[in-house]
């Protein structure tokens, strides 16, 4: 009958399902923990922009503390120090103009600057006429240029009422009133009404408030007057050498052509006295010239009077270059062009809402103004770029003349954190798809040799069990090599188990086949023979036959209740050279035709085992040394340590061993004795229990030859305590 084996669904031979199930997967897998090394990368980077940040406030803190105190004391370039009489608050700020200006009520020549108009609404005051709150509020811009102080007013008004043409008044219609100190310390009062939209003149009042009646024409003061949808634009132009050191404007509002009654005005200070007129602040061509000699580079400096307003600007924020100072050109190619689009770069082309203001107001600069440093960042309307400024007081006799702010991007600090960045991503993509590969590669390396071992291993081995082969151990010494090399002995030792197996059988059906046939034939005889005589010799044999079967079985019971006993046996200290002692007193008892010698130190030898199994082991070399001496000779029981192992030697003068016969010697059912047919049988097992027993106490044993050949000796080592 011929047996079928089914081949197992999980046999080695099925690959794992799945990239991500193999090595290789699991090493590729295993290689993404390297993107924590660009993430730790990223976070020393953000910590050090932070640090570059800090520094770079305190840089600017002290950029504006040294020109603070370059400006310190200097009273005289600050408006209104001089006569502190004169309300700041109140001013009229007149910028630098870059280009002339041309008087067509228009607003395109004011467009750079149009965000930076100052806006004057109604609010109850001193004045009579102002405790009404009109329907009408307007935005200024004042600007200097040559010798003439240019005005833009931007009025909202709801209705607008012109100059009657029979009215000598001109406070009966919508129209501008301007108000400026003379040298005498008189007020100069000029009014501006018209017909229609066009051109405007300006009349002279008397310097009396309050009187409506103009005293002749100033034609040096023109204007002109255009509707917008809102209400009007009025553009003035007033010579400078009309102008005092204060200066200010009032906004009348007349809502009913037939009444013409004037409702309100809206003013840019109080125009009745000449303490609460305001100034005209201008740009400091004095504290100019300062900073241009402390021209810094990307940055902007500004000096503020105590009211917040500019008195002198200097430097830009934006670059000349996107390049940063170390001048290396940014990366190359699609890579490059990637990261640019992932990481934004920063850029110089924001939107600075500030670059022509006339006036900065904000938490630093009050805590500047009142005597305190202070620093700040903000970024821009756009959100292109984070600006970082330092405000730092400008002190006189322990009063704020004003504050120096010091500005300047953080787009140098960005720039070298974003090629920074795209340096360590590409580092990090380069490092990671080669190490990644590489990896890959050892991988698909080791899993070819695991495979190799695989099928090496299965070509080994027949389907039934046996080895068919054995295994030739690699050369490498890595973990593979290791377990290539466990196999190989596994399977040799698995080989040779296999041919004990098989030997084992025969030479047990050997050894009982004698006693049987010994056994049978007696039967045989006794069946046929009458002689009583005859018959009891039979019988006799038939009852050895019987024993020697016995026997065999005893012995075969003797080694499977060692091996049993041994996972029962109790360690415990003994000395043994009392335990040799004993023994060579008893073996002189049991085998009085051999002599016995010992070899034992004076000293006790201690040792860790069970001294049962060591007296069976004892008894077992000892049996072989009695089968094997020569008759006459002693057998000579020896005990001496060796480093941290106690040797036992068991020596008998007789016939040596055979060729290779040491290596099996110590095999289950191994038997090297010639014997003849009805010799005592002898399986083998005796030395086999004794390398049974040596195991157990982690020890080993032996046998060699002795010089000249002339005896054989046996050798068991065992551990010392």
């Amino acid at each position: 009958m011929t047996g079928v084996i089914a081949q197992n669904p999980m046999s080695p031979k099925a690959k794992p399902k799945g990239f991500f199930r193999g090595i290789r997967g699991q090493l590729l897998l295993v290689s993404l923990t390297l993107l924590a090394i660009p993430w730790a990368g990223y976070l020393f980077i953000q910590e050090t922009e932070t640090f570059l940040r800090q520094g770079q406030e305190q840089t600017l803190l002290g950029t504006a503390r040294s020109i603070g105190n370059l400006l310190q004391g200097r009273s005289a370039l600050f408006p209104g120090e001089a006569d502190r009489s004169a309300p700041l608050a109140g001013s009229v700020y007149a910028r630098a103009l870059e280009r002339p200006i041309q008087l067509d009520g228009y607003r395109e020549d004011w467009s750079a600057v149009l965000d930076q108009a100052q806006n004057y609404f109604p609010q109850p005051s001193g004045d009579s006429t102002d405790a009404t709150r009109p329907s009408v509020e307007f935005d200024l811009l004042a600007g200097m240029r040559d010798e003439y102080l240019y005005l833009l007013l931007q009025v909202r008004d709801d209705k607008i009422v012109y100059r009657s043409p029979n009215s000598i008044r001109l406070d009966r219609s919508d129209h501008l009133e301007i108000v400026t100190d003379q040298a005498d310390g008189s007020l100069a009062r000029y009014q501006l009404a018209t017909l229609s939209p066009g051109w405007v003149n300006a009349h002279r009042l008397g310097p009396e408030p309050g009187n409506p009646y103009p005293v002749d024409s100033e034609v040096r003061i023109k204007g002109e007057w255009q509707e917008t949808p809102e209400g009007y634009t009025l553009e003035i132009r007033i010579p400078r050498s009309l102008l005092g050191k204060r200066f200010g404007v009032a906004v009348g509002d007349v809502d009913d052509a037939e009444s013409r009654r004037l409702e309100g005005r809206v003013v840019t200070s109080n125009l009745r006295s000449s303490a609460e007129l305001g100034m005209i602040v201008t740009p400091s061509s004095k504290i100019a010239n300062l900073l241009h000699d402390l021209e810094y580079p990307d940055a902007r400096v500004w000096v503020l009077d105590s009211a917040g307003q500019v008195l002198a600007r200097q430097g830009h924020l934006q670059r000349s270059s996107e390049l940063p100072e170390t001048g290396e050109s940014p990366p190359q190619g699609l890579m490059a062009a990637f990261l640019q689009w992932v990481l934004k770069a920063p850029r110089d082309d924001f939107r600075d809402d500030l670059a022509r203001a006339s006036q900065l107001k904000g938490e630093g600069i009050s805590a500047a103004l009142a005597g305190e440093p202070a620093t700040w960042r903000r970024s821009t309307p756009d959100q292109r770029a984070v600006i970082l400024s330092a405000a730092y007081p400008i002190l006189s006799a322990n009063q704020a003349l004003g504050a120096v702010i010091v500005e300047q991007t953080t787009n140098s600090i960005a720039s070298i954190q974003h090629q920074a960045l795209q340096r360590l991503i590409l580092v990090t993509l380069a490092l990671f798809a080669a190490t990644s590969l590489l990896l890959l590669g050892f991988a698909s390396y080791l899993t070819r040799r695991i495979r190799r071992l695989r099928d090496r291993t299965e070509a080994a081995v027949a389907a039934d069990g046996r080895i068919l082969a054995a295994i030739e151990p690699g050369r490498q010494y890595d973990e593979i090599g290791d377990l290539e090399r466990s196999f190989s002995s596994v399977l040799g030792r698995l080989a040779e188990y296999n041919r004990h197996l098989e030997s084992a059988a025969s030479r047990l059906a050997h050894e009982i086949r004698t006693p049987l046939t010994v056994v049978q034939s007696s039967l045989e005889n006794l069946d046929q023979e009458t002689d009583p005589a005859a018959s009891s010799r039979y019988l006799g044999r038939a009852h050895e036959g019987v024993r020697r079967l016995s026997r065999l079985v005893a012995q075969l019971h003797e080694a499977t209740r060692l091996e049993q006993a041994l996972q029962h046996a109790e360690i415990e200290p003994c000395d043994l050279c009392a335990l040799v002692r004993a023994a060579a007193e008893n073996y002189r008892a049991v085998y009085p035709q051999t002599g016995f010698e010992t070899e034992l130190p004076t000293d006790p030898i201690q040792a860790e085992a069970c001294a049962d199994l060591i007296v069976q082991a004892l008894d077992k070399l000892v049996s072989n040394a009695v089968d094997f001496h020569r008759p006459g000779t002693p057998i000579d029981l020896a005990l001496t340590t060796q480093g941290d192992r106690a040797v036992l030697t068991v020596r008998n003068q007789g016939p040596p061993l055979p060729d290779t016969g040491d290596r099996r010697l110590f095999d289950s059912m191994v038997s090297l004795r010639k014997r003849s047919g009805d010799a005592e049988p002898h399986l083998g097992l005796g030395l086999y229990l004794v390398r049974l027993i040596s195991a157990f106490h982690g020890g080993s044993v032996g046998a060699e030859n002795l010089p000249s050949e002339q005896g054989v000796q046996f050798s068991l080592q065992l551990p010392r305590s």
